[in-house]
């Protein structure tokens, strides 16, 4: 009798124990996250000035979606996130290929190098990015005649900056993607006549895909939203969204365009996250 006492009790420990574990962290995410975010709702439609008689109204999001100032500087980030995606990929690919097949002892030590990397106070790389592409910076070192000045407080600055800034989040979900392929993959296709492109369009890519998709989401959406980077190292065509909402509520006093165009912000972000998610899912199932 005493051993079904204790079977039949132990259920009840156990779900008081994993409610006791759950309850600190769903209570710091509603009020840290899902509190703000109503608050952030209800401010993206209520009337200005807001009180107590003044209404909702859908015309905040009106406003910020037809506004041609938006959508030219939508663009602008939109150019600007997807280029230096394109670049992070293009160092995280071959650099992720190299730490698991080629770099032997020194993997690990590439690894931890990336992550001490990003230890560092990102403002601190940002105005550090500031000085080397500067007139008397390190680039200008290289090229000869006069210093050149388009290297800072432009659309170029900003994109070298967050692929720098960022390129630790994409380079290691690429390389634990990488980890998980079989060596043999590319001896067997070395054996049958494939060069190096065919070995990366036909195994490469598609194997490390579920790293790349990740790596889109952990970088990609952060940096349509940044706007110290810019602010910083970016010039009067390099303006983004996360500093068109910063200067709305900031600068403008609009509390309801910038709620509503935040929010659209943040939908955008979790379609994005969605299809992101859906292609990696896509290529496990089809292997």
């Amino acid at each position: 009798m005493a051993a079904v006492t204790t079977a039949v009790g132990r259920p009840r420990r156990t779900r008081r124990g994993v409610f006791g574990i759950m309850f600190a962290p769903v209570t710091l995410l509603i009020v840290l996250f899902l509190a703000p975010m109503l608050i952030m709702v209800q401010m993206s439609i209520v009337k200005y000035p807001p009180d107590v008689a003044s209404g909702y109204t859908l015309e905040h999001y009106q406003t910020v979606l037809t506004d041609p100032i938006n959508l030219r500087i939508a663009w602008t980030t939109l150019f600007i996130g997807t280029t230096s995606m394109i670049l992070m990929l293009a160092i995280a690919l071959p650099l992720g290929y190299y730490m698991v097949f080629r770099a032997g002892k020194w993997e690990l030590f590439i690894l931890l190098s990336l992550v001490l990397a990003d230890e560092l106070a990102p403002v601190v790389k940002i105005y550090a990015w500031q000085s080397i592409l500067g007139r008397e910076g390190i680039f200008n070192w290289f090229i000869p005649g006069p210093p050149v000045s388009w290297l800072l407080f432009s659309r170029f600055a900003v994109v070298v900056t967050l692929a720098a800034t960022y390129i630790t989040y994409t380079t290691i979900p690429i390389y634990a993607a990488m980890k998980a392929i079989d060596p043999s993959m590319f001896e067997a296709a070395i054996d049958l006549g494939a060069g190096w492109w065919t070995q990366a369009r036909k195994i490469l890519i598609p194997l490390a895909a579920p790293g790349i998709f990740i790596a889109m989401i952990l970088v990609y959406i952060p940096m349509l939203t940044d706007f110290v980077t810019a602010d910083i190292v970016g010039g009067t065509g390099s303006y983004m969204m996360g500093q068109r909402v910063r200067d709305l509520i900031l600068s403008g006093g609009d509390w309801g365009s910038g709620a509503a165009l935040n929010f659209v912000m943040l939908v955008v972000s979790i379609v994005m996250s969605v299809i992101a998610y859906w292609l990696a899912r896509l290529n496990r199932i089809e292997r």
